[in-house]
């Protein structure tokens, strides 16, 4: 099983283990940040590759 399909299959199971610590971190992530904060990359990146986007070098 590749990497985005290890992925997909997380965001599937958002109950699992991994998932909920992973939003955790990224919901206090984002608690610290002042306002609005534009990520420099998608925090999904298979469904983004998915439709359509490509990483600049």
């Amino acid at each position: 099983m590749g990497a985005y399909k290890y992925m997909q299959e997380l965001w599937r199971k958002k109950q699992s283990d991994v998932m909920r610590f992973l939003l955790r971190v990224r919901c206090w992530q984002y608690r610290q940040l002042s306002g609005l904060h534009r990520t420099p990359r998608p925090t999904r990146p298979d469904k983004a590759r998915r439709l359509g986007y490509k990483a600049k070098q």
